[in-house]
């Protein structure tokens, strides 16, 4: 199957997910926080540029974390039926666990916190613990 038949094929299981809920376009669209087009280009596995030209959605992962939310459906199973394989958690998903947390490791009782973040939430933070460290190696 080529990509573009892979993303006509995403689109009709999206209208049955979202159908499955008895949700509408614009309902979904709201759910998922991204415009109506973007849900509509998802849809039909396909967006119109300038000038008429036909392009292949190309929705970045957090838009897809979105999509899986609104559609109550494992953002694994939203990745794989495009071929996209999910993000490997960086550092901060490699926190100790509870037990080493409780042994007076160095950071232990953040590292207990940081686990009970989701993935996502995970991600922000590893991402502004990068720009924070980024910004003082500049200083």
């Amino acid at each position: 199957m080529d990509e573009s038949q892979q993303w006509m094929a995403f689109g009709r299981w999206i209208v049955e997910q979202r159908e499955h809920l008895g949700l509408r376009r614009r309902d979904a669209a709201r759910r998922a926080k991204i415009p109506e087009t973007m849900w509509r280009d998802l849809e039909t596995g396909r967006k119109e540029a300038i000038g008429g030209i036909r392009l292949l959605p190309n929705p970045s992962p957090e838009v897809l974390e979105r999509v899986a939310e609104a559609l109550e459906v494992p953002v694994e199973d939203v990745l794989a039926r495009i071929g996209r394989p999910r993000p490997r958690p960086r550092s901060l998903a490699a926190v100790p666990s509870a037990a080493d947390a409780g042994r007076g490791e160095e950071g232990g009782l953040l590292a207990l916190k940081l686990r009970r973040l989701s993935e996502r939430d995970r991600t922000l933070v590893e991402r502004l613990v990068d720009a924070m460290l980024e910004h003082d190696e500049r200083s």
